[in-house]
């Protein structure tokens, strides 16, 4: 499968409405738009969907390379860790020796160790830093999956996978009535689980995505229509919003995965937009650094507006604050990818699959291993 260069633009547009949840005023059409978008679980979903063909693809490597499995989870896990580790760190690093003016104290274990998201269901309320729950989600989930997806016999993948939505969306049943479950790993795991089941699908059965995409379309529509039932009506909410946030998530996959380069399609105005691409690529660093810049900023920008002689409608306009800031989160976002994560990203070639010490032909290999009737992704 080719690198899917829309899936940036959606990132930028999910993160976007991360921002706006957390600047724009709750009364707000921006606000109430955004958190009905409910963007973790586009980020969950496509977590899922791409770590998972990952380790497929790197399963079928390992079994016909006669790759040590053990050695591809270390590297899966370093690669992870180069990829997200430096700038997580250097934010708590910044609260750590820069408090926020409003003196929250936090207990830093939990952050260090990847756990914020049951400090928060532990003390029942949203402490500095609370956005890197999703964080917490996102490493569990890596510490587990790699073993399933790499050890467990093809026969029972599949199995394993919807079991794991039909868990995650037992656990929102259940948990439902406490405000705080949500940053739980088993709440979310029907939405990685729901990715990790669009990569299967994509890796083991690629000729059967038209059809696919097809049925897709269709839950989506429904998706789409029952969530607008609720949120307008407030009538047939028979499941979880986050399911159907979903569904429509691995629809947009399936819509780039089998587009024609030739055709007009529906988003093409939007997501092939390179400006959003882009910002997607730096998605990263505006999730991160988007909830700390306000706290620090406020005082700073307010005194910058007076000394400009801005009016007072201006100076104490609060769009006017939130387009200062966002110019100043994608100064540090940009400068975050190109001098923190990309030297750290260049690092992960050196942790790629150990291959045949003799250059072997992966076709011949693929016969001796009688692979010929499974789809080899390399």
């Amino acid at each position: 499968m080719k690198y899917i260069k829309q899936l940036d633009s959606l990132r930028a547009l999910a993160i976007f409405t991360v921002i706006i949840v957390h600047w724009f005023p709750k009364d707000s059409f921006w606000y109430r738009l955004s958190e009905l978008i409910n963007a973790p679980t586009i980020f969950f979903t496509l977590s899922g969907f791409l770590i998972t063909n990952i380790l497929l693809k790197e399963r079928k490597k390992a079994e016909i390379l006669e790759t040590n499995k053990l050695t591809l989870i270390k590297n899966f896990l370093i690669k992870r860790g180069l990829r997200l580790f430096p700038a997580y760190f250097l934010v708590l690093g910044i609260y750590y020796f820069f408090p926020l003016i409003t003196k929250d104290i936090i207990d830093f274990k939990y952050f260090v160790t990847f756990t914020t998201n049951i400090y928060i269901y532990k003390i029942q309320q949203w402490p500095a830093l609370a956005h890197l729950w999703s964080m917490s989600v996102e490493e569990q989930f890596y510490l587990v999956w790699p073993w399933i997806i790499l050890f467990t016999s093809r026969k029972y993948l599949l199995p394993i996978i919807v079991t794991s939505i039909i868990v995650g969306l037992n656990a929102q049943y259940i948990l439902s009535k406490n405000d705080f479950s949500s940053v739980l790993t088993l709440y979310c795991l029907d939405a990685l689980a729901m990715g990790a089941l669009l990569s299967w699908f994509v890796v083991m059965y690629p000729q059967r995505l038209k059809q696919a995409y097809k049925i897709s379309v269709w839950l989506a529509i429904a998706s789409f229509s029952l969530i607008i039932c609720y949120n307008t009506f407030h009538f047939f909410h028979l499941v979880n919003v986050q399911f159907l946030v979903s569904i429509l998530t691995i629809w947009t996959i399936l819509f780039f995965i089998q587009r024609k380069e030739d055709k007009p399609y529906l988003l093409r105005f939007l997501l092939d937009n390179k400006i959003l691409m882009a910002l997607g690529k730096i998605s990263y660093g505006l999730y991160l650094y988007h909830f700390l810049i306000p706290y620090y900023t406020y005082p700073w920008f307010h005194k910058l507006n007076v000394l400009l002689h801005f009016p007072d409608f201006i100076v104490n306009n609060t769009y006017m604050w939130i387009a200062e800031n966002f110019l100043l989160l994608l100064v540090v976002a940009l400068a975050s990818y190109k001098f923190i994560e990309m030297p750290f990203l260049q690092l992960k070639k050196y942790f790629e699959p150990t291959r045949l010490p003799q250059p072997v032909s992966l076709v011949v290999v693929a016969k001796q291993k009688d692979l010929s009737s499974e789809p080899v992704f390399l």
